[in-house]
């Protein structure tokens, strides 16, 4: 593997700087949905929650709401949002519960899994060592 180089690392910055969308196919509705990238601040959130809470509490309510809330923020039709389809399936006071009544739990985390593909996060393609140091 290469050494990274300036002229890489402007191109790919350009081209992460491009909102990205897929459409998915979810079974509970059978329908598609068009989903987005996630925001940095949405990747940055969706770190804080892991390193910071779930890891000390293993609380999986906690990694729960997070991937709910990133999938609210990231579909972009239908709008989870909207005022009509929030009273609609009785969220009216509780307008994020929406992703739970559309949802099946599993459904919610690989929708979740499949916007963090589009933000460039795949599983088990992370940051490792080349060649350990030798003193």
């Amino acid at each position: 593997m290469a050494t990274v180089k300036i002229q890489d690392i402007i191109a790919k910055k350009q081209g992460t700087l491009q909102e990205k969308t897929a459409t998915v196919y979810v079974p509970s509705l059978d329908g598609e949905i068009v989903i987005k990238t996630p925001s940095r601040d949405d990747l940055q959130e969706y770190d804080e929650v892991l390193v910071y809470q779930f890891s000390r509490t293993r609380d999986p309510e906690v990694l729960k709401k997070i991937t709910e809330k990133i999938v609210l923020r990231n579909v972009v039709e239908p709008n989870l949002k909207d005022p009509e389809l929030i009273e609609a399936v009785g969220c009216k006071t509780k307008p994020d519960a929406v992703v739970q009544e559309l949802f099946d739990p599993s459904e919610v985390v690989e929708i979740c899994a499949i916007m963090m593909n589009l933000a460039g996060r795949k599983r088990g393609e992370s940051v490792r060592l080349v060649d350990e140091i030798k003193n």
